[in-house]
């Protein structure tokens, strides 16, 4: 395809889609736009997320939440099932994934990539950006991590051959910039070097969905009742007051130009007094604005548009304020995310381009361990416990046993892993800690997929901590 002809089917594209965004809010035949009458935007750009994502808390949230939950806790790659064995791929992932806080950086490519309908990972290594990633022979040839948005990364070119098994995907990036404060100018980058991340891909391979295009109208509505309803209650609550002068009261120019400048320093509190001789002040009545119903309406709408439980969105970051079953539903959703998305379309592609191109020594297979997302709190797990403990009673047999209730509910060891070994007093030897070495060893895979494991501390005297 030549480049006239490349033009011209992006003419095609960019022309479809400004068809789609003119006629979305056309009701009655074309009578009435709702989105002019409502001074809705119709043609978004990545820009535009960007800003409301700065400053409107409400979209911060929605872009936040997702990727938050999915790249929280532990994550590993496992290639053998031995705690005790830590592969030569393990070893390089492990120094590498230190070096580069990759998991950090997965989270802010996945942040950024709902500020617009992309999101790229360009991977530092030596050679000219523009040629295809050489091989790199270990992990010291990937030198940086660095996520941009699609703002900063444009797509240049398509593979434009029919028979390549990368048809319609992109070949070359333009980056804006590679380094922040740095200007370089516009730099071409080959897709090798780039890992290409998009959420939400329904019918185009390459575009997602923007975290803030389904509820772009409800955060204007948000931002129109919280702006009004506030100037309304700044209004409002100072109630003002009336100065009647009788008519029998003689007061000069001078008299009334220090009243009204007495007045304004009291309304704007730099004096609280006014002197008021022959001056009748009247308090006026107001009615402070209420408008925590609308503001609750559209968080419903928003939350239902963004599949984030409303007492999520808008309450703590683990959701403590949220119900258990909103909560179960969220963590399920989590669950969906990092299997559907988060694991193939990016870890796994991340990965097996560092394994191609030789920075990461080849695995017989690798698994991506998630830590578990817990569903419920220590108070409602005790709750259960509880019930389960009185189902024996009730029933007249042993249906669930305690180590089992220990295990699966409350999760804690077993008792017989508990050692107690009381030291005789006589005997008695207090040992200071050693700042260098930690309590429990760091590092080591977890083998339980994702059981939880606690260790007692034990007092000299043969007690629990």
């Amino acid at each position: 395809m030549g480049t006239i002809e490349k033009i011209r089917a992006l003419g095609s594209v960019l022309s479809s889609r400004a068809g789609l965004a003119s006629s979305a809010g056309i009701t009655f035949s074309g009578s009435r736009d709702l989105f002019t009458a409502l001074g809705y935007k119709k043609d978004l750009v990545a820009r535009d997320y960007r800003d409301r994502y700065k400053r409107n808390g409400i979209a911060g949230r929605v872009v936040e939440a997702l990727p938050k939950a999915t790249w929280r806790g532990k994550i590993e790659l496992v290639e053998d099932e031995d705690p005790d064995t830590e592969t030569t791929f393990e070893a390089a992932w492990n120094e590498l994934s230190k070096r580069l806080n990759i998991w950090s950086t997965l989270l802010r490519t996945d942040t950024l990539a709902g500020l617009g309908r992309y999101s790229v990972l360009l991977i530092g290594a030596p050679g000219d950006l523009e040629a295809e990633l050489p091989n790199i022979g270990n992990i010291d040839g990937v030198l940086y991590l660095s996520p941009f948005s699609e703002d900063d990364a444009s797509i240049d070119t398509l593979v434009d051959d029919t028979s390549d098994p990368r048809y319609g995907q992109p070949l070359k990036y333009k980056f804006k910039r590679l380094a922040t404060g740095l200007s370089q100018g516009t730099k071409l980058v080959h897709w090798s070097r780039v890992l290409h991340v998009a959420d939400g891909i329904l019918d185009e391979q390459i575009y997602g969905e923007p975290r803030l295009e389904r509820v772009w109208n409800n955060l204007d509505d948000l931002e129109k009742v919280a702006g009004s309803g506030s100037e309304a209650f700044w209004l409002r609550a100072h109630q003002g007051y009336q100065l009647d002068v009788p008519p029998e009261v003689e007061m000069s120019e001078t008299d009334m130009t220090s009243l009204s400048d007495e007045v304004d320093e009291y309304i704007h509190g730099i004096r609280r007094f006014m002197r008021t001789r022959g001056v009748e002040l009247t308090a006026l009545g107001s009615d402070v604005a209420n408008f925590a119903n609308q503001v609750d309406a559209i968080i419903t709408l928003i939350a239902g548009s963004t599949g984030i439980p409303k007492r999520i969105l808008v309450g703590s970051e683990m959701g403590e304020l949220a119900s258990t079953q909103d909560r179960t539903n969220w963590h399920e959703r989590i669950d969906d995310r990092r299997e559907q998305y988060a694991e193939p379309q990016i870890i796994r592609p991340f990965v097996d381009r560092l394994i191609q191109y030789g920075a990461l020594p080849a695995p017989i297979e690798y698994e991506v361990r998630w830590p578990q997302i817990q569903n419920l709190n220590d108070e409602e797990k005790a709750g259960v416990a509880d019930k389960l403990a009185g189902l024996n009673k009730k029933i007249g047999e042993t249906v669930i046993t305690g180590a089992e209730i220990r295990d699966r509910i409350l999760q804690l060891p077993m008792l017989e892993e508990i050692v107690d070994e009381p030291i005789e007093e006589e005997e008695e030897v207090v040992e200071e800690p050693n700042e260098e070495e930690p309590l429990v060893a760091a590092g080591k895979k977890q083998k339980n997929h994702g059981q939880m494991s606690i260790e007692l501390p034990i007092k000299t005297d043969g007690s629990l901590h």
